[in-house]
């Protein structure tokens, strides 16, 4: 799907197009206290970026490593915090765009008598940017399966498949943002209520719409210079006087689109105490899991990182033991006398 996209908004392909490679590592403790580290490996340019999955600031360790064999450098950020509430907060309060997503890091530890369960749950909510976008009734679920990336073309006939769902979703997306446009200047024009504007007129313009659609623009304001230039009235440069500007909403949706569509991927490892029970990672090795993450995983639908795993309380085993004998003694005891 990034290279539907591509095609899309080929203008700000330069602003994403730096490589460096992301590494989340989280070990948890048998408390539900955990330390996360942050490994970014990219050229000097790349590795001190701090737009990361997660906010970085004076709190966390920093460590700089070079390789002596190429250019590269290695960054590494560490915190250990004793609940995910804390994490929870600092994602909350991010200065980045990624405070825009709606996501969540749950840890909890559960008793079971003789084995505690420590679960580690992190959930990205589907961002669905624009509402006249209905993928549900648009997409298959396997069609959205190739565009997330949780299905991978393995045949020539499913690398046909993943190529038409991908045209097929670059034109969905292109009629989306057409209505978005279409009713922002319908809505505009009726909080003018100008005699000179006609609300029903704008959607005479879709063809034309769509065709600028094709082109990036970082202002969508430049929507009410082509409206004034496509009907010839210049009572359409009002609508830049509204406050809020008119656009505002749709800006802020576009730009949280391009930012999940072109952020950096990243890897995220989980050590867990004791012995893994249940995960819905692809990768697991011993009491670790991984995913890769990117923004076509949450773009559609709720995407999580869940896994759970099985602690032995040896101090219930301890106790259980002492209490057995105890009763044993005291049993003993009176059968004698």
């Amino acid at each position: 799907m990034k290279k539907t996209y591509s095609i899309l908004l080929l203008s700000i392909l330069i602003i994403f197009s730096a490589c460096r490679e992301i590494t989340v590592t989280t070990k948890i403790n048998p408390d539900g206290s955990f330390t996360r580290v942050i490994k970014i490996t990219g050229d000097s340019a790349d590795v001190f970026r701090k737009d990361l999955p997660y906010p970085i600031d004076d709190s966390w360790l920093m460590e700089v490593k070079h390789d002596s064999a190429d250019t590269s450098m290695y960054v590494t950020y560490t915190k250990t915090y004793s609940n995910s509430d804390l994490l929870n907060y600092e994602m909350q309060n991010d200065t980045g765009w990624m405070s825009q997503l709606d996501r969540k890091v749950d840890i909890k530890k559960r008793f079971g008598f003789f084995y505690s369960y420590i679960t580690f749950c992190e959930t990205y909510k589907a961002i669905k940017p624009f509402e006249k976008l209905n993928y549900p009734n648009k997409l298959t679920p396997e069609e959205i399966q190739y565009l997330s990336g949780s299905k991978i073309p393995i045949t020539v006939s499913d690398s046909v498949m993943a190529k038409q769902v991908s045209d097929k979703f670059d034109e969905l997306l292109i009629e989306a943002l057409a209505n978005e446009i279409i009713s922002t200047l319908e809505n505009g024009i009726k909080k003018l209520n100008d005699p000179q504007l006609n609300p029903e007129t704008v959607e005479f313009y879709r063809d034309s719409i769509e065709y600028k659609l094709n082109d990036y623009y970082e202002d969508m304001n430049v929507y009410i210079d082509f409206y004034k230039e496509w009907t010839g009235n210049e009572s359409v440069i009002k609508l830049k006087t509204l406050d809020p500007p008119l656009f505002k909403e749709l800006d802020r949706n576009v730009s949280m689109l391009l930012n999940a569509i072109f952020m950096d991927s990243y890897s995220q490892t989980v050590e867990m105490p004791g012995l893994i029970t249940e995960t819905n990672a692809k990768s697991a090795t011993g009491n670790k899991v991984s995913w890769n993450v990117n923004g076509d995983k949450f773009l559609f639908e709720d995407y999580k990182m869940q896994v759970e795993s099985r602690v032995i309380n040896y101090w219930m085993f301890a106790l259980t033991g002492f209490l057995v004998l105890v009763l044993i003694v005291f049993l003993l005891m009176k059968t004698f006398r």
